[in-house]
């Protein structure tokens, strides 16, 4: 497997020419795909164009918000491509970045990278993103744009927050109940919901609403987290990887660590009609607060975001 492996990066990399500059995709210009010379962008990496999915043209988000791409993929060999770099700017040719890094996706995930500089407020922001492997580099992503929000966020990643102590042996914290303060946190993010709760179409993937939730709620406990929705794939998710169901919550009760945690867990379902029921008639999302544990698998996960 490490060999074919091998075989499969080299076939990938192209040869650098002597000379690039600036321009659009790379375009193989052979059929073998083993001896194309650097594309006229200057990229080396025979690749597919990153999908990006998250925050979407035209949206709010946040000042440092998590930016979600699809992996990519070879042109001309079988080969998922998980690492991606990620570029932000406030101009559309990347002149002056205002924050720059890579993420690589968890087997069979998306790749989320955490904005690790905050962007000035209520300004219009654009992001791209591209492959990389082994020092080589594939075409750049279409340019996605957002706006980053007035308001000031709590911190990426929910961090900051307090956290209650384990419970004694053989005993189990309670749930609190946080239907009074979700319902005042989505008040107060009009941007967000209901447009931001169901962005891509489908319902196990996070989204800004639900992040922002969450994030508020381990500004109160870290224990807080998502469900992994461990009995939901692919097909469940009109082809997309699952990443989280993004109408649930789950409350680690007990003494185990978050990820991963399946037992010591509340589940809590934060939406009725998420993503929007449409028979017998169309009808909008809101909120709720209904207790499942215990009724069906679940997994604390956090999303690769925290």
């Amino acid at each position: 497997m490490r060999v074919w492996m091998a075989v499969a990066a080299v076939a990938l990399v192209g040869a650098v020419a002597c000379s690039s500059t600036g321009g659009g995709p790379t375009s193989p210009s052979g059929a073998d795909g083993g001896t194309v010379a650097a594309a006229p962008d200057g990229s080396t990496l025979k690749s597919t164009l990153p999908r990006l999915l998250m925050p979407i043209n035209g949206s709010t988000a946040e000042l440092a918000p998590v930016l979600l791409a699809e992996p990519t993929n070879g042109r001309f060999v079988v080969l998922q491509l998980s690492t991606l770099r990620f570029q932000v700017s406030e101009s559309a040719d990347f002149g002056v970045r205002t924050d720059e890094g890579t993420a690589t996706a968890p087997a069979g995930g998306l790749v989320a990278y955490q904005v690790q500089r905050a962007q000035r407020s209520g300004t219009r922001i654009f992001w791209r993103a591209r492959a990389e492997l082994d020092g080589a580099f594939g075409p750049w992503s279409t340019i996605g744009e957002f706006v980053t929000s007035r308001s000031a966020p709590p911190p990426p990643g929910g961090g900051g927050g307090n956290r209650t102590p384990d419970p004694p042996p053989g005993q189990r914290l309670g749930l609190p109940n946080m239907t009074a303060q979700i319902a005042q946190w989505t008040a107060e993010r009009p941007d967000l919901f209901p447009a931001q709760q169901c962005p891509l179409g489908v319902k196990y993937v996070n989204n800004p609403w639900q992040d922002y939730i969450v994030d508020r709620l381990r500004q109160v406990d870290t224990r807080w987290g998502y469900n992994a929705k461990p009995t939901r794939g692919p097909s469940d998710n009109g082809g997309r990887a699952v990443v989280a169901a993004g109408d649930e919550i789950l409350y680690n009760w007990g003494s185990n660590g978050d990820e991963g945690n399946t037992n010591e867990v509340y589940a809590v379902d934060m939406l009725t009609a998420h993503c929007g029921d449409k028979e017998p008639r169309p009808i909008a999302p809101s909120l709720t607060w209904r207790v499942f544990t215990g009724e069906e698998p679940v997994r604390w996960t956090g999303a690769g975001r925290f």
